[in-house]
């Protein structure tokens, strides 16, 4: 998705809200929303999609006491920044964006570079973390050594004469954990007559 189809996205989300959208050349600020009046002016020149999004997480959130334009201090801002790359993030990866092309996002939403980096940076860090904790459940899971059997009688099938076995690859072809290294080991021995 393109720069402009993001504008042009973001600014139907806000209108389904209810909210009237008014651009401006000459407005003075990119964007800005009243959620009382369900109002939303932006500069048609200046005006980014990190800065619509922006205003849109103030609209779901419901937010009217903001202070000053992009006030650092203000919860309601800063809220509103840290939703507003998470939002351009499920975006551009729903679009097939990785954290490989993280320039090109960057550069289409104009999102903040550091603020953006270390939220997203963050996010594949609990991401990695979960995906890592499942992965250790699933090593958990106990194979019994009839089913370790089977896998390299099925194995050993694919070949017509065995020098020598590599258990690692053939733990990673049947997609099981290294932690089974000694049980393959003996089931090998034992099949194959090795000492």
């Amino acid at each position: 998705m393109g720069r402009q189809e993001l504008l042009e996205y973001l600014l139907k989300e806000v209108e389904k809200f209810g909210f009237s959208v008014f651009a401006d050349e000459m407005f003075p600020i990119p964007a800005i929303v009243n959620t009382d009046d369900k109002i939303m002016i932006y500069s048609s020149i200046e005006v980014t999609p990190f800065e619509i999004a922006h205003e849109l997480i103030h609209i779901i959130n419901k937010d009217n006491h903001r202070g000053k334009y992009f006030d650092a201090i203000n919860p309601q801002e800063v809220r509103a920044n840290h939703e507003a790359i998470l939002l351009l993030w499920e975006i551009f990866e729903a679009n097939g964006g990785s954290y490989e092309y993280f320039n090109v996002f960057v550069n289409t939403t104009n999102a903040p570079f550091e603020l953006a980096e270390s939220i997203i940076k963050n996010e594949y860090l609990e991401l990695h973390e979960a995906i890592t904790e499942i992965f250790e459940d699933e090593i958990k899971v106990s194979i019994n050594k009839q089913e370790m059997h089977d896998y390299i009688v099925d194995y050993i099938s694919y070949f017509d004469v065995i020098e020598s076995v590599n258990i690692y690859q053939f733990l990673d072809r049947y997609h099981l954990s290294h932690n089974f290294y000694n049980m393959a080991e003996i089931e090998f021995q034992q099949l194959l007559g090795a000492d």
